[in-house]
């Protein structure tokens, strides 16, 4: 969902907020439910006493006295007496949630035929009924008011939120901390650096956590430095006897038929190509300096250099002012001279290159004419030693080249993707954050 924040430190601080602004509001409606009723009760006993001293009085009282003495009470505090009469309107008693519990106990307490409402004849205040003999009487008294909102309560509970958020704000972010930590070093390993070991943390959880991080990035340290010094060793063994046996071939007659030598050099030169892909594959591209370069001059150069091959190369951009960007100059060369040698492997003479800049990104796309390839077979190509020989034609190389050219390209923080083009032919798209113009 996209209301829904991202960031660990967000979630839980919304969560804290969500969790104490419904507790509040449970706890008040609790309270309220389980304090009405003792409320009600003390009311009910109240008006019970005026209705029954009332009563009392005008039954002590002699007849033809009753009505001064209806008069006379009348007059003394809030409480009124009046006579009632059969067939008068009864209004419905108001939906108060706590008047309906303190009638419910006032019927209790003087019995289910007391009438009980509120503003009779326009007169304000809560009108209960009572009899002697055969003589209906009202008691007038104040109406009972609710208690008033607990204003007090909602400030109270502001602080304590405040309190909880910071809380939570504290332990999110110190929880954040050796998860950033660890963040930054996978990223640091995805790219094929190994980081420094992250700091033990006094948190037995987190400390564990780094631990374990720390020696597993030891171990694969170890097995890429073993995984180097064997290809390297293999490669350099290798390449001693490939230089005898490519001087023995310049040292055979001329009588030996000229097909069959050159047939042996381009063995020899395929499989010293071989051996320098994985020379490279195993030597990385992270030690090398980055230096701020044009693309527009590193392209246009790159298409003179592949002319004096005679190779066409048409470069389309719509860059119109300088882009520099931070690149490894060699390997960024053999990046994009590994794309392009592929390119006239498969392509019909023409290579097109464009460079698009985008809002944030800059984008090369090498695009070639050739067959293409399954798209399900794709994915498969940027893995090592992997190729696709039966739908391009060519079975040269040991299929290190693309995944050398994503290496090369993830060292630049960019992307690298393949995707068939439109109408026939393949194209290589490698994607570039923008970093400056100028």
């Amino acid at each position: 969902m996209k209301f829904i924040p991202n960031t660990l430190l967000a979630r839980f601080l919304i969560l804290i907020a969500t969790v104490l602004i419904i507790a509040q509001i449970v706890s008040i409606r609790i309270f309220d439910y389980f304090e009405r009723g003792p409320r009600a009760e003390a009311v009910a006993q109240e008006i019970e006493t005026v209705v029954n001293f009332t009563r009392v009085s005008l039954i002590s009282s002699r007849e033809d006295k009753r009505l001064e003495l209806l008069s006379e009470l009348s007059t003394k505090g809030d409480i009124r007496i009046y006579p009632a009469y059969y067939f008068e309107d009864i209004e419905p008693l108001a939906p108060d949630p706590f008047l309906q519990v303190v009638v419910s106990k006032l019927k209790e307490r003087l019995g289910e035929n007391t009438i009980v409402i509120t503003n009779h004849y326009g007169i304000p205040g809560l009108w209960v009924s009572f009899s002697i003999d055969q003589d209906e009487f009202w008691v007038v008294i104040p109406t009972p008011g609710d208690r008033p909102f607990p204003w007090h309560w909602i400030g109270w509970g502001i602080i304590v939120a405040g309190l909880s958020i910071i809380g939570a704000y504290a332990t999110a972010t110190r929880i954040n901390r050796p998860l950033n930590l660890l963040i930054q070093a996978t990223e640091q390993l995805k790219k094929g650096e190994f980081p420094q070991k992250l700091p033990l943390d006094s948190v037995t959880e987190f400390q564990a956590m780094s631990q374990t991080f720390n020696e597993m990035a030891q171990g694969l340290n170890k097995i890429e430095q073993e995984r180097k010094l064997l290809l390297a060793g293999v490669s350099h063994d290798v390449r001693t006897p490939l230089t005898r046996l490519r001087i023995a071939i310049e040292m055979l007659p001329e009588k030996i038929a000229a097909k069959l030598k050159k047939s042996m050099e381009e063995d020899v030169t395929e499989i010293d190509s071989i051996l320098n892909q994985f020379i490279d594959y195993v030597r990385g591209f992270d030690q090398e300096s980055k230096i701020s370069t044009n693309l527009n001059d590193f392209f246009s150069h790159l298409k003179e250099q592949h002319k004096i091959l005679n190779r066409n190369i048409v470069l389309v951009s719509n860059i119109k002012i300088p882009i520099f960007y931070d690149i490894r100059p060699v390997s960024f060369r053999r990046l994009f001279d590994n794309l392009i040698n592929n390119a006239f492997s498969y392509s019909n003479g023409e290579v097109l290159i464009t460079l698009k800049k985008n809002k944030d990104n800059i984008t090369i796309s090498i695009l070639d004419d050739g067959p293409g390839i399954p798209p399900e077979e794709i994915k498969r190509l940027l893995k090592p030693f992997e190729r696709m020989d039966e739908a391009r034609g060519n079975s040269e190389g040991c299929g290190l080249g693309l995944a050398i050219a994503e290496r090369i390209t993830q060292s630049h923080d960019g992307k690298l993707t393949i995707a068939n083009r439109a109408k026939k032919g393949l194209e290589v798209k490698i994607v570039l954050p923008l970093i400056s113009e100028s």
